[in-house]
């Protein structure tokens, strides 16, 4: 037996039988086929009377739903015919609000219940929904570079093991997504290179540099205070908190052993770049609002805080 693919809806009676009860299944009856007032008193009279036939499913379960709501008892009734639209079945027609769920007649600038305006909100929903597009594209595409970054991290670890005793200081620090894979010594304190950051300890002070907010890096050259040092100066898209001050760069004294990574170096700071998270534009204005990390999207403005512990990005996005 095939499975029917249009339904009737019959009219049986009304769970309240009183004037309000019958005032209440009149108005829905209304909005749902757009016909007048005394067509519709007609159909109490009739019970038993297929209201509605030759409907989608779809249409059918927002009909038996809205007749529901207004207190009517009916019955549905599977055919195998073609189904046919609310309004070749009933002259009119019916619309649900994709805001609240109610459904009324078709053709309304705006919903009868919660007032929002169609127009406004399909372009809101249009807008909407090509950002959501953009953002699930960008944060694909992110994870895609993340996980080949994680592949690069562990074929690094895999070729030049880090010690576990190396790696004791930063425990605390990292994060279970990170992959540690290189250590750098320098004089003010050892720098750890992970597949999300360069986290440094510099004087006993833990140094939290995602490899997004570094912008530039001078390599070698420069003072050296010790012989078989090199200098290496990160610059920061701006400044950053450091021992209660703000700066802009930050050098560590390598030595000479750390000093032969410099094309790892220099090739993991300029890997990346933050996506905005309300357009995902890869572009965005860094800032420090007293202490505080801020990054704008240069194409849709929106601001947003950036943790470099947990070297995490949040878009400020007001209700």
């Amino acid at each position: 037996m095939e499975t029917p693919y249009s339904y009737d809806i019959a009219f049986l009676g009304l769970k309240d039988a009183s004037s309000a009860g019958r005032a209440r299944m009149v108005l829905a009856m209304e909005r749902l086929t757009g016909r007048s007032t005394a067509d519709c008193q007609k159909v109490l009279s009739k019970v038993g009377f297929t209201i509605f036939d030759s409907l989608p499913l779809d249409q059918a379960q927002l009909i038996v739903s809205a007749l529901g709501d207004a207190g009517a008892v009916i019955e549905v009734r599977p055919r195998e015919e073609v189904a046919r639209s609310v309004s070749e079945t009933m002259g009119g027609g019916m619309t649900q609000c994709p805001s609240c769920g109610f459904v009324q007649k078709a053709g309304m600038d705006e919903c009868s219940r919660c007032g929002v305006v169609f127009s406004k909100m399909e372009k809101d929903d249009l807008r909407r929904i090509r950002n959501d597009q953009a953002l699930e594209e960008a944060q694909q595409r992110a994870e895609q570079i993340r996980q080949e970054w994680d592949e690069r991290a562990k074929q690094i670890l895999e070729s030049r093991p880090i010690a576990e005793s190396d790696i004791e200081a930063f425990r605390g620090a990292l994060t279970q997504e990170e992959i540690p894979f290189l250590l750098l010594k320098a004089a003010e304190g050892p720098i750890l290179m992970t597949s999300r950051q360069m986290l440094g300890l510099m004087d006993g002070v833990f140094v939290y540099l995602p490899y997004e907010v570094i912008k530039d890096v001078d390599f070698g050259g420069g003072l050296v205070v010790k012989k078989g040092h090199t200098r290496i100066v990160l610059h920061f898209h701006m400044p950053i908190v450091f021992n209660n001050k703000n700066v802009n760069s930050l050098t560590w004294q390598l030595d000479a052993a750390a000093a032969t990574n410099k094309e790892t170096i220099m090739d993991w700071a300029f890997a990346r770049s933050y996506f905005c998270g309300a357009c995902a534009a890869r572009d965005l204005d860094f800032r420090n609002d007293k202490g505080a990390i801020r990054g704008r999207c240069m194409h849709c403005a929106t601001d947003h805080t950036i943790d470099l512990k947990r070297h995490k990005i949040t878009p400020i996005i007001s209700s």
